[in-house]
């Protein structure tokens, strides 16, 4: 059998119901890794403001490229839980996760990071 694309193949393994809870997944995860990016993007920047570091100053602080942190500050960056620790270490803080009931809060919200203001 020779299906002409990969949604074609999809629906003659899958029916309807369980396409549509794959999708409802990838949703999830994907505003899940956005809501991740945007708590991390929003500690540096806040941390940058407030210490009156500038975009190279900070690049040196965390020895990594600059356009590394141009996409972390954007939220674009896809970070370990390595790279989130060594920037929580940085700015002090401790990140904390928290994980929320999607049916209750907008999806967004679902899993949100945030870096909680206490020292090691």
């Amino acid at each position: 059998m020779k299906v002409k694309n990969f949604n074609d193949y999809l629906k003659t393994r899958l029916n309807e119901s369980e396409i549509a809870e794959i999708e409802a997944q990838a949703e999830r995860e994907f505003q899940a890794l956005k809501a991740l990016q945007q708590g991390v993007a929003q500690a540096i920047n806040a941390y940058m403001k407030k210490e009156n570091i500038g975009f190279n100053d900070m690049v040196r602080k965390l020895d990594i490229s600059p356009s590394k942190l141009s996409k972390i500050q954007k939220g674009e960056a896809n970070l370990t839980l390595a790279s989130i620790a060594h920037i929580a270490a940085l700015l002090k803080q401790k990140p904390i996760v928290n994980f929320k009931d999607d049916e209750k809060e907008n999806d967004f919200q679902i899993y949100e990071s945030k870096f909680h203001g206490k020292t090691f």
